[in-house]
């Protein structure tokens, strides 16, 4: 009889485990490949928690719930409305029920795409998990109703004496940092974050003057842009090289040009005006410049040299300066990495 009791014991136990590690397997929504690809990034991140952030946010799109959606948001977007834009507005105000259902339909990720986070429905949003914190945010959202914030007058182009200034001649800061880091190091700046950006309040004070350097590895680099060096061809994103012939297109509200270094390698380089900045403010980013600010706009700048990667995007201050009679410059007086904290900059000094 013992043994019965012992025997009727074991196979319930072994029916409740088993029902316990169906139910246990039913809950588990990522694979063990996505596991292995979690360990790839150094388990940063776990594949059921972020899988579990995507039904979170489906859930509030479902629920149109408008302000929760943008309190995951850390900061402003990348991509996508302000917060100040979206507040006191209704779901269908910001987002189409197209759009709506398109990430409904969706499935939540286990995994990133790469280095650059997870995303719903191709993009429409993308989310991350920042391990400092320990916490899951949405950095961009797509197909959004967009913010006009330019000026219905403003010009397509920058020009100066009846010429169109061309994209590469702005200078940004590499995704690398490098140009900045040898300005940094040469003039021995040791606020490099504050340098970065607000590049025009150590132009003329730190950095003595508007000339080019040479770097480390011997090519000559530039903050402040020749105009006159420009217009000529002979500068490309902080690289002072040969002249080569700039042919710009004009496209919607945008400045193109391409510069090929072969027949298969080709850059592509594009900005648009997005907003005139106060020639006051303009003197006042660049306070020791000893020149006379003639126009400065905000503008959004960027290259593309092909793959998966796309636009490399920067939103600065420029400003053009005149130091004497035959020498103007073009200078970057406040660099953003967003577009929106650009907006929100802008919107505060006026």
């Amino acid at each position: 009889m013992k043994n019965v009791h012992i025997l009727i014991f074991t196979i319930l136990f072994c029916l409740n485990s088993s029902l316990t590690f169906s139910k246990e397997k039913r809950i588990l929504n990522c694979l063990e490949k996505d596991k292995e690809y979690a360990e790839f990034w150094k388990n940063y991140y776990d594949p059921e928690e972020a899988y579990n952030f995507g039904e979170n946010i489906k859930k509030l799109v479902k629920e149109k719930n408008l302000k929760s959606i943008f309190d995951l948001v850390e900061g402003e977007l990348t991509s996508g409305p302000r917060k100040e834009f979206v507040n006191n507005k209704n779901f269908s105000d910001i987002f189409s029920n197209k759009w709506r259902k398109r990430l409904l339909e969706s499935k939540s990720p286990c995994s990133p795409v790469g280095w650059r986070g997870f995303m719903l429905d191709n993009g429409s949003i993308w989310f991350n998990k920042n391990k400092d914190k320990n916490k899951w945010y949405i950095f961009s959202i797509l197909g959004a109703e967009e913010e006009s914030i330019s000026e219905k007058k403003l010009p397509i182009g920058w020009k100066v004496s009846e010429k169109i200034i061309p994209p590469q001649c702005f200078s940004t800061q590499w995704m690398s940092g490098d140009n900045y880091e040898e300005f940094a190091q040469k003039f021995e700046i040791k606020n490099y974050k504050d340098f970065s950006k607000n590049p025009g309040k150590y132009l003329g004070a730190k950095i003595p003057n508007l000339e080019p350097i040479t770097a480390s590895w011997a090519d000559k680099i530039y903050i402040a842009a020749s105009l006159n060096k420009c217009l000529k061809g002979n500068l490309t994103n902080g690289h002072i090289g040969v002249s080569t012939d700039i042919d710009i297109k004009i496209s919607k509200k945008s400045i193109k040009t391409k510069i090929c270094s072969s027949k298969f390698s080709c850059t592509e380089y594009a900005y648009n005006i997005l907003s005139k900045v106060p020639l006051k403010k303009c003197k006042k980013l660049a306070p020791y410049i000893n020149g006379k600010c003639e126009e400065s706009f905000l503008i959004s700048v960027g290259n593309y040299g092909g793959g998966s990667m796309g636009w490399n995007m920067s939103y600065n201050i420029y400003g053009l300066f005149s130091i004497n009679v035959n020498r103007k410059f073009i200078i970057p007086l406040k660099n953003f990495n967003k577009k929106n904290n650009a907006v929100n900059y802008l919107k505060g000094i006026n």
